[in-house]
């Protein structure tokens, strides 16, 4: 039987405990890398869950509703209670008339008593006061000021997510096009190649095919990059962590739709939320001129109080014996005259007022010129896509038909990679114009308020 040896005990805890150390970060990051399969949809719903912005939002919303329990906690009765301890070091000294000999002449005395406490409770109810009544409707106002600033949040979360899933099914889609590419131009150069063994082809022939392959092949590489960055992009705009795993159930496909041209007359500029944020300004504003022209207005409010005074020429003897007082009455506050400072501030919210009227006159303008910006976008960009689309079938018909003619030593090898550059362009122009359709397309919904929270 081996002994027991304390420094490899030792040793043997240290590498358990470096271990941990070692796993436990590993496990953290585990906890958080996790793997998802969403449509668009979903990866809507998981933003509003998860978006920094979206739950600051939600935030906002709380605070508000905290602020309307202040207001009506102003209403409620106030009580508190004062104490005090006095230590009079010298007595303050008075002089009073002799009445006991002269009362001509004045003798010093001293009132008081050395060491003097009191205890006082208090509580106040306000009666009357038009600040807090309309403090209480001001933070119910601007309760619904936080409602429409949550609701311009997640619509504003819905478009950010919403393009950058569409950036990734059009990166998608354009890895599908090289690759398609790539298989073409893999079986010319391959053909080529045995001309070229059997004497028929040019060695410039082989290299032109060759300098072709391998820029779709770096084509590609540098796509799946970019369609890496997109999803990040994505899952960033979603709030997932940038390590998870994120799978897109759908493709370009999924949204043939959206081609489909909407009545950009029937929209209401009331269901922009920015529409009713403005409205709500206006109305706190109307209540802040309201609050000016009272002013004038007396508070009242009542108070009961009790409390405790104890005296003593010795601090041992200070609380044996207590004097106790109580009082009850009315406070009232009247402001008769003030200067002009109220004149002045009722004029200057006079015309906040106004001009938070005229914004709103202006925003309601400027919501209809961004739906008409926003629809002609939108018909400019499916007019041209369906251009793209029409001039890619003829490209790949060319490109087919001057590969057929290569294979039979009618073209040059010039042709075919001019062939396979203008199909090149046609695809990128193609890609391009289904990524300006769909971003337009969400920019029109947003114009016209057809997005919504839920």
């Amino acid at each position: 039987m081996k002994s027991w040896n304390p420094s490899t005990a030792l040793r043997a805890i240290m590498l358990v405990t470096a271990a941990m150390a070692i796993l436990q970060p590993v496990q953290a990051q585990q906890d958080t890398a996790r793997s998802y399969q969403f449509s668009l949809e979903e990866c809507i719903q998981y933003a509003l869950a998860n978006q920094p912005k979206v739950q600051n939002a939600r935030l906002s919303r709380e605070a508000s509703r905290e602020r309307i329990r202040e207001s009506t906690g102003k209403l409620l009765p106030h009580a508190n209670i004062t104490g005090s301890f006095t230590d009079n070091l010298k007595l303050q000294t008075s002089v009073i008339p002799d009445f006991a000999n002269d009362p001509n002449n004045k003798i010093p005395v001293q009132f008081g008593t050395k060491y003097a406490s009191a205890v006082t409770g208090q509580v106040n109810q306000t009666i009357l006061n038009s600040d807090y009544f309309l403090g209480l409707k001001a933070a119910k106002v601007y309760d619904e000021l936080s409602v429409r600033d949550l609701e311009r949040t997640a619509i504003d979360t819905r478009v950010q997510v919403s393009n950058a899933y569409f950036n990734v099914l059009v990166s998608r889609e354009s890895i599908r096009l090289v690759d398609a590419n790539i298989v073409r131009l893999q079986k010319t150069l391959k053909d080529t190649r045995a001309r070229y063994d059997e004497g028929v082809s040019e060695r410039i022939d082989v290299d032109r095919m060759q300098v072709s392959f391998n820029n779709a092949e770096t084509q590609r590489a540098n796509l799946e990059r970019l369609q890496q960055y997109s999803l990040d992009v994505l899952k960033f705009n979603m709030g997932m962590p940038l390590q998870s795993t994120l799978e897109l159930e759908e493709d370009v496909k999924s949204f043939a739709g959206i081609r489909q041209m909407p009545d950009s007359q029937q929209y209401n500029i009331q269901d922009r939320p920015e529409y009713h944020m403005q409205r709500v300004q206006v109305e706190l504003n109307r209540l802040d001129l309201k609050s000016k022209r009272l002013g004038i207005v007396p508070t009242l409010s009542a108070f009961i109080n009790y409390g405790v005074n104890w005296f003593s020429p010795q601090f041992s003897d200070l609380y044996k014996i207590g004097y106790g007082n109580s009082a009850m009455g009315l406070t009232l506050n009247f402001p008769i005259f003030t200067g002009t400072e109220r004149i002045h501030q009722v004029a200057q919210s006079r015309i906040t007022l106004k001009q938070s009227e005229n914004d709103l006159t202006n925003l309601s303008q400027q919501i209809q010129l961004e739906v008409r910006d926003a629809y002609t976008n939108y018909q400019n960009n499916a007019t041209s896509l369906l251009t793209q689309e029409k001039n890619m079938a003829l490209t790949q018909g060319v490109y087919d038909r001057v590969v057929l003619k290569f294979d039979q030593g009618v073209s040059s090898s010039l042709d075919v990679v001019s062939a396979d550059n203008e199909l090149k362009q046609a695809q990128s122009d193609y890609i391009n114009a289904l990524l300006d359709t769909l971003i337009s397309k969400v920019k029109l919904d947003q114009a016209m308020g057809k997005i919504k929270v839920q």
